[in-house]
């Protein structure tokens, strides 16, 4: 049954009756006529269509209006006399922190909580707080350095923050030790950092298998590749290849087809694989290096592999160059390598190769943010 709320929309009364499973976005767009609210994933990815709700960025396209009875919610139209919004907005003017515009709306609003909550920001916790806005046109340097200006101008006449209210307090509880889990399944170590346009990646995991068997696995390109999600060897001589990786990322579709060489260190148990290929459709173009080494692992029937990967990637897909993605993805995908590389050295095959969804990686990125 339709349902009537009332809404204080940019200062002014609003009264809309809507079902109850319809969007606070389409509220404001289709209703309202504010169709500066703008929708891109429609999944609570991209921030396109973040607004402020009772003062705090929310996604209007996963907000069911129905929720929002009674709230008071300003969108880019609005901010009628906020001096913090306006120094926004004449700040990503003057560093040209914006050229299509598409992705501003959200990004103004998002940008308005950072300086309203902090008093001092490096560029590092600006663009943290940014991972939840994506941008293919800027690169993020205007948006940063207009963020950083008018926290800096804040200085030290910004008024100490408000205490929150209806807070419970945190009490501390005992840590409980884990459960002993496989070590396959465990979730892989490692970090995630950048060296100058590249993406490092470090990651060790374990697999339940002596060493020489598991190394007998990774130095045959042909026998590995199957168990990489989404990977294709076209042709393979004894140091060079041809392939394809695919991906699919909620509405983003890439097929990265390239050459590459390989080189193994039998005696090291050690090798690495460089190549570069590109997405046609996408255009996008990617470079990378993965080096990797097999160890004894805690038994003489374990391993722990070593693995580090350099890449760079240009185009539609360089939001995947930010250490915030590719931590939930580089996880999501090695699991279900470790799983498959676990299945062929039992004697079966790799499973099925699973293209990446917006539902799953958004998980794996929420499970690597909470766990740390």
């Amino acid at each position: 049954m339709p349902e009537t709320l009332i809404l204080t929309v940019n200062g002014e009364a609003c009264t809309v009756t809507v079902a109850p499973r319809t969007q606070l976005a389409e509220v404001l767009r289709d209703h309202l006529d504010l169709t500066g609210t703008h929708l891109g994933c429609e999944q609570g990815v991209c921030g396109a269509c973040t607004v402020i709700m009772n003062g705090k960025p929310v996604r209007s396209c996963i907000t069911y209006a129905h929720t929002c009875d009674g709230a008071v919610i300003e969108t880019i139209e609005g901010h009628r006399g906020d001096p913090v919004m306006d120094q926004l907005r004449d700040a990503f003017s003057r560093h040209h922190a914006l050229q299509c515009g598409f992705c501003t709306p959200g990004m103004l609003a998002t940008a308005h909580d950072i300086v309203t909550r902090f008093d001092a920001a490096d560029e590092a916790t600006i663009r943290h707080e940014l991972s939840g806005n994506l941008c293919r046109c800027t690169g993020y340097v205007g948006i940063v350095g207009a963020i950083s200006e008018v926290i800096a101008a804040k200085g030290a006449t910004s008024a100490p923050p408000a205490p929150l209210r209806n807070v419970k307090p945190f009490t501390p509880f005992d840590p409980v030790e884990a459960a002993a889990v496989p070590a396959a399944s465990a979730a892989p170590k490692g970090s995630v950092s950048t060296d100058g346009g590249w993406t490092v990646v470090k990651r060790s995991f374990a697999l339940n298998h002596a060493p020489d068997a598991v190394w007998a696995l990774f130095r045959d390109p042909a026998r590995v590749a199957p168990c990489i999600p989404g990977a294709t060897v076209d042709s393979l001589d004894a140091e060079n290849f041809s392939g394809a990786v695919e991906i699919r990322f909620g509405p983003i579709r890439a097929r990265f087809g390239g050459r590459g060489t390989y080189a193994n260190d039998d005696n090291a148990r050690a090798g690495s694989i460089r190549g570069e290929g590109n997405d046609k459709l996408g255009k996008s173009t990617v470079r990378g290096e993965l080096r990797y080494a097999i160890a004894a692992g805690t038994n003489p029937q374990t391993s722990r592999a070593e693995v580090e990967l350099r890449f760079e990637i240009d185009g539609m897909l360089a939001q995947f160059n930010r250490p915030e993605l590719v931590t939930g993805f580089v996880n999501y995908i090695l699991a279900q390598f470790a799983a498959n590389c676990d299945a062929v050295l039992s004697g079966g095959e790799a499973g099925p190769a699973k293209r990446l969804s917006v539902f799953a990686m958004l998980w794996a990125v929420l499970k690597a943010r909470f766990s740390r």
